[in-house]
């Protein structure tokens, strides 16, 4: 039998490890001298600091309600795992034992994940199935594939180590996975057979945060196959998957990947990828949810880039998005590529086949604030040159969604509000005024969340 699962692991020390760590962090790691403050905790002892740190004890702290690291004040964060490590992030095999060893700091039991668990023969076939794919596209009955990831701006060597594969025959599929070992109950409960448009598809892995496959994807090659462009795999439950494509940007060295680009589109993962933009993840369609977003900043990201669909679907998702992630205790900063600055580009994937990578790394640094950006959607049309009545009425919808917003979108919200007088022709401190006495001193609206509500008067 295996060793417990690098998942489980994962689990056990965000659910269980961390809270207990917080209540305990003087005891713990009794070398910082951690002392109580409003927001958790902050460092007293200035030998310590100023020898590891170069800093003065109070620069030092561990905020939140379960923080993973401390922060130094206007320098990086350090996780608890890695500050054992010797300032690294570990992965891998040595994830475990630091796991254990602050656990132990902690006064945790660690027996639930020392328990041996037996291996999921599932996950088992779902990787040996997709390893087939990954050969059958080196192979001659690949070059169709390989053809029309070139078209779609691939280059040549980097298809080799792209992440994809292609569907093989389902005849070949059935031997070569009972040659591996697998009944064929097995094979038939996995759904890699149960769908006969599914050979000579492109095909990728919807993998975890861990790497182990949860789904798998088939894509025709056929640009006029709209209704069925995308199949996946049958009996396979995609609620509370990661964003596809984040097991590979998790691989980087976590000052690396402090902000994250969430696309919708799958193959734009490994089109950018491949040319070189790692930070990269797509949520599969324009409807992207919520929890994903928000676990993305227990995982280290400080920041996310909405850069979705230069269309109505793409706007739309990126308001239910926006709306659904302000309403959390914690998320990552959101920040939004406004569609319009693809151009005629559809998506961000066509948009670096006309322009090329460079150009939309340019586009990325013009990412604004999500806050102010759905803000001026509610505004959207109006105009300083609009009559009274149109602008209000605009402002109306903005205010009444701007005041439902929870503390920690402070600053957030003060930037929008002057975008949105800029953009309705009135002075901030006007708008200012007439959102506090209309929209923010009612709490119970606020506590609805309401986007629609009274109109300022005409």
């Amino acid at each position: 039998m295996s060793s417990p699962s690098q998942q489980r692991i994962g689990d056990f020390y965000a659910d269980v490890v961390l809270p207990t760590l917080a209540d305990r962090l003087d005891t713990a790691f009794p070398e910082f001298g951690w002392k109580r403050d409003a927001r958790g905790w902050v460092a007293t002892n200035e030998e310590m600091t100023h020898r590891l740190l170069g800093v003065r004890a109070e620069r030092v702290v561990a905020h939140g309600p379960a923080p993973r690291g401390f922060l130094v004040h206007g320098a990086d964060a350090t996780l608890w795992t890695a500050y054992l490590n010797g300032g690294i992030v570990p992965r891998g095999e040595a994830f475990a034992p630091i796991v254990r060893e602050i656990a132990a700091r902690a006064g945790v039991d660690t027996s639930p994940i020392d328990r041996p668990q037996p291996r999921n023969r599932r996950v088992d076939l779902l990787q040996d199935f997709f390893t087939l794919c990954r050969m059958e596209l080196h192979g001659d009955d690949g070059a169709d594939a390989r053809a029309y990831l070139e078209r779609r701006g691939l280059p040549a060597a980097a298809i080799d180590r792209s992440g994809l594969g292609v569907v093989p025959h389902e005849l070949f599929t059935r031997k070569a996975l009972e040659a591996a070992g697998y009944t064929e109950l097995e094979v038939a409960r996995s759904g890699v057979l149960a769908d006969g448009r599914w050979p000579g598809r492109l095909c990728g892995a919807w993998r975890v945060e861990e790497g182990k496959i949860r789904t798998l994807w088939a894509r025709s090659l056929k640009e006029s196959d709209t209704s069925t462009r995308y199949l996946y795999l049958s009996g396979a439950n995609r609620s509370g998957l990661p964003p596809y494509g984040l097991y590979e940007a998790l691989k980087q060295p976590l000052p690396e990947r402090r902000e994250l680009v969430l696309v919708e589109g799958l193959l734009d993962v490994h089109h950018l990828r491949a040319k070189g933009f790692s930070n990269i993840a797509a949520a599969g369609s324009a409807r992207l949810q919520p929890a994903a977003i928000t676990r993305l900043h227990k995982l280290g990201f400080d920041s996310v880039v909405l850069a979705f669909d230069n269309d109505a679907p793409g706007r739309e998702g990126t308001a239910r998005a926006i709306e659904a992630v302000s309403r959390a205790k914690e998320a990552p900063a959101l920040r939004v590529l406004e569609p319009t600055l693809l151009a005629d580009a559809k998506d961000p994937d066509a948009f670096v086949r006309q322009h090329g990578i460079d150009k939309f790394r340019g586009l990325l640094d013009r990412a604004g604030c999500a806050i102010s950006w759905r803000a001026l959607e509610l505004t959207r049309g109006a105009t300083p040159d609009d009559e009274a009545p149109v602008r209000r009425a605009a402002l109306s919808l903005a205010g009444n969604w701007l005041g439902t917003l929870p503390a920690r979108l402070s600053l957030e919200q003060e930037d929008a509000v002057r975008h949105v007088a800029e953009q309705c022709g009135y002075s901030r401190a006007a708008v200012e005024r007439a959102f506090h006495a209309r929209f923010w001193d009612q709490p119970e609206r606020a506590r609805r969340g309401r986007t629609r509500g009274p109109v300022i008067e005409r």
